[in-house]
């Protein structure tokens, strides 16, 4: 008569399976709580899309957009003014420009508790979609925009 077989796991494998659950949960749990390091990467995002947006803009209407970065936060405002929705060629930056994805009436961005800071306050796209000035965009302190002035290229390294 032959002894029944018996099946479960060893003390070994059971501590390999506790220990490996606790290097898991000290590295990677942490990454899903912190609500910071989302806000961060969605305002880095939201940002570049923005800047890149502004240059494609001035390109397909011929009227300049201005990118603002002024308390943490950025405008766009294209060249004009509320009365007329034509460019008249002046400095005035006073035509909100309309976000293209909810259609709100201004495109700003800001998000609590995320720096923003630029190497200059504002520059313009001009109907080429080169820029006015080299601008850094340094948002949290470590994610850079970088916006070449000669070709108007917006990327992030």
């Amino acid at each position: 008569m032959s002894q029944p077989r018996q099946t479960g796991f060893t003390l070994v494998e059971l501590i390999m399976v506790i220990v490996m659950l606790g290097i898991l949960s000290a590295t990677a749990l942490p990454k899903f709580f912190k609500t910071n390091t989302f806000a961060e990467r969605a305002f880095f995002a939201d940002t570049l899309n923005a800047v890149r947006y502004a240059q494609k803009l001035a390109v397909a209407t011929g009227c300049s957009v201005q990118v603002s970065i002024s308390s943490n936060s950025y405008t766009l405002n294209r060249q004009g003014d509320a009365a007329s929705s034509s460019c008249p060629g002046g400095s005035t930056y006073s035509l909100s420009v309309p976000r293209p994805g909810t259609g709100d009436s201004s495109y700003s961005g800001s998000e609590a508790g995320v720096t923003l800071s630029s190497s200059t306050s504002s520059f313009v796209f001009n109907s080429l979609g080169t820029a006015s000035s080299d601008a850094t965009l340094t948002i949290a302190g470590s994610k850079v925009i970088t916006v070449v002035a000669e070709t108007g290229l917006v990327y992030a390294p």
